[in-house]
């Protein structure tokens, strides 16, 4: 039988619960010490990350158990999941150091008995089935850690018992971080004991990293801000969801960490602006993260590291899946840069957009001088007040129009535009497409601006209508030819 007071989310150990009634728990003298321990594991957990308790016989194995449900209450009870995040790696860590000292059958024991997985001993080796391994591995993105580099026979894997111990610190956290609300009767009814023991928790934490409810807040905020001018609108999925998880107390694997710093610090971001953003893991520690920040950033070591190129990102796992912009490049810098295109002056845009339209290998000069001659001084804002029309309304007026359309054709490309004279090349991400509003069917200019085309991409995948600001222009090719065609200025949103 496993030791509960090693092991308090154990099913099992709900029979220490049995004919104790939470008012009891909460209020009465006899259960002090359980809400003493409860108040220390958070304490620790939440300030060192580590969980500082003795077991017997300093304390009473049903007072561990009881002080484990006691801080499982009171997490429920503060609605904050990073701080739940925190808590369980913590306690993960804790039932990992337990797990190391266990014999192999009392280990398989442990593990079937908490019954996320299942594992089977044979011989010194250890074998799972290959849907709990990938559920075991979910967070773990390493490439050693992928499923395809464990050898699976007959759907089986072998693990040997170190890496068995690993996947459960894993199991053991998500577990944990799965917790549910505290109901709110109870709430309501414990509200002031539950409060006593959150203020008594949050002394301690207070003093070091601030409330225990707005401190991960803060923690965002402030290290968003020290990265000044980065724009997080214009990276990629790549780095989004990690630095969400990161922000949301998910502990990131080195690969991610190593990629949110380069990635950071090829956009000339300060070391430590960047190494403020790793205070919202569970296992941050301030000296060991500096170290490493300064060390990929060139600070310390003289040499900065370069951000990984797409191929290695979803190799190592950090790549969550391409978007339509992703398919084009070959390099999440290039994604941050495409993205800016919007920031450009209009002149600067205007020439982009009759590249990609007029579509040579070489500068236009002679089309491109007589386009924008034509086109004159545009200005890419627009009025809030916008007549809605169809696409062959809105085609044979010159101002701005709202249409509601579907897109038929969506088509990313990149290429280069040679520039004789100057020795150069113009690197051009654009996208075609066409609309239609069930009526007629109708071309648009390219588009440069990505911030634009996700949208419209996303509404074509989904086959949703999506609202447009758009403005027709008198394009010429040749001598003999002049299309008229859309120019889409904005996206309004999806109806």
């Amino acid at each position: 039988m496993p030791e509960h007071w090693r092991y308090p989310f154990l099913p099992t150990a709900s029979s220490i619960l049995e004919d104790v009634d939470l008012d009891s728990l909460l209020n009465d003298y006899f259960y002090a010490e359980a809400r003493a321990l409860a108040i220390n594991r958070l304490e620790t957990s939440a300030t060192r990350g580590v969980i500082e308790l003795e077991g017997p016989p300093i304390n009473d194995e049903t007072d561990i158990v009881l002080g484990y449900v006691i801080s499982r209450l009171v997490l429920a009870a503060t609605d904050n999941q990073a701080l739940v995040n925190y808590v369980a790696l913590s306690e993960a860590f804790r039932a990992e150091t337990y797990l190391s000292s266990e014999t192999d059958e009392d280990l398989v024991e442990i593990v079937n008995t908490l019954g996320v997985v299942k594992v089977k001993l044979q011989g010194i080796k250890f074998s799972m089935n290959f849907i709990d391994y990938v559920r075991a591995a979910s967070k773990l993105r390493e490439g050693n850690w992928k499923l395809s580099n464990r050898g699976v026979s007959n759907g089986i894997v072998e693990l040997d018992r170190e890496t068995l111990i690993r996947l459960m610190r894993n199991v053991i956290q998500q577990h944990l971080e799965e917790l549910p609300k505290a109901p709110s009767e109870i709430k309501e009814k414990f509200e002031g004991t539950i409060e006593d023991l959150k203020s008594q928790v949050s002394k301690t934490f207070t003093e070091r990293i601030g409330g225990l409810n707005t401190v991960v807040n803060d923690r965002q905020a402030e290290a968003m801000k020290e990265l000044g001018r980065f724009d997080l609108s214009k990276a990629p999925p790549c780095f989004n969801l990690n630095l969400m998880d990161l922000q949301a107390g998910v502990n990131l694997a080195h690969p991610s960490r190593f990629f949110i710093t380069t990635f950071l610090s090829s956009l000339n971001q300060d070391p430590e602006a960047v190494m403020r953003l790793f205070a919202t893991a569970p296992d941050f520690k301030e000296a060991f993260t500096r170290y490493q920040v300064e060390h990929i950033s060139g600070k310390t070591s003289g040499t900065q590291y370069s951000s990984p190129k797409c191929d290695t990102l979803v190799s190592s796992g950090v790549c969550p899946g391409p978007n339509a912009l992703c398919r084009q490049i070959r390099h999440p810098l290039s994604y941050y840069r495409v993205m800016t295109e919007s920031e450009k002056d209009n002149s600067v845009r205007m020439e982009r957009i009759l590249l990609a339209v007029l579509d040579r290998e070489e500068y236009p000069t002679e089309l491109l001088e007589k386009n924008l001659e034509k086109i004159g001084d545009f200005d890419f804002t627009y009025d809030d007040k916008i007549e809605q029309r169809t696409l062959s309304e809105a085609r044979k007026v010159d101002s701005t129009s709202h249409v509601s359309v579907n897109i038929n054709h969506f088509q990313g490309r990149v290429y280069s535009v040679e520039i004789p004279k100057a020795e150069r090349k113009i690197w051009i991400t654009k996208a075609t497409l066409n609309l239609t509003d069930g009526n007629i069917d109708y071309d648009c200019l390219p588009l440069t601006d990505w911030k634009i085309g996700l949208p419209i991409e996303e509404a074509r995948s989904k086959s949703k209508k999506i609202d447009l600001v758009v403005k027709p222009f008198d394009i010429i090719f040749d001598e003999n030819e002049t299309r008229r065609l859309f120019l889409v200025l904005d996206v309004l949103d999806e109806s």
